[in-house]
């Protein structure tokens, strides 16, 4: 049994969940909040950081190395490109999403920060809407760990005020991704109160 220490809130915790549902793997999930870490957590993962997954009496975390992890270990269904160059794209659309889109989308959460960060993430998501425009997702035609990346991000914007009825594109690839059955189950409470905000 895998063990999973997540935040309810969080879209790195949310990207890990999405891998395990996607894998259909038996999970204990223990839900708790990045700013208020218990102590027996802390002595699991002195670094505290979220997600993190016991496989095997092995820590891991970070979200990308766990998911990763997560899909070589676990390969079916498969959530990487089968080609070496498809691979290294996927690796880093993920790295340029973590670099960019979230913590533009932390930046949302700072009153003083929120309307530069909006401004920018409507910039991405012109440029995401046209390139969407010529693939099914992400990465080509196959539903990888960058689309997964990406998702968190997508079905919190109606909770920071930001209306996608412009991106025909982009609104086609979001509800490709949201009615996944594997997207629905990884939904915490709080995430599935976030698109009636």
């Amino acid at each position: 049994m895998i063990k999973l220490f997540s935040d309810a809130h969080c879209p790195n915790s949310h990207r890990t969940r999405i891998v395990l549902a996607e894998k259909e793997l038996p999970v204990e999930t223990t839900e708790i909040e990045a700013d208020n870490l218990p102590a027996d957590f802390l002595k699991i993962n002195p670094y505290g950081k979220l997600p993190t997954v016991i496989d095997r009496d092995i820590v891991f975390f970070e979200s990308s190395v766990v998911n990763e992890y997560l899909d070589e270990r676990y390969p079916h269904p498969p959530l990487k490109p089968g080609s070496p160059a498809e691979r290294a794209q996927m690796r880093l659309a993920v790295l340029q999403l973590e670099r960019e889109l979230y913590p533009l989308y932390i930046d949302t959460q700072n009153s003083r920060k929120k309307k530069d960060a909006i401004g920018k993430i409507k910039v991405y998501l012109t440029s995401l809407d046209v390139y969407l425009g010529r693939q099914q997702f992400f990465i080509g035609e196959q539903y990888t760990l960058a689309d997964i990346t990406l998702a968190p991000i997508l079905w919190r914007l109606p909770s920071i005020g930001i209306d996608t009825a412009a991106w025909n594109n982009l609104e086609g690839y979001m509800d490709n991704l949201f009615e996944r059955p594997a997207f629905e189950r990884s939904l915490s409470e709080i995430e599935q109160m976030l698109r009636d905000y």
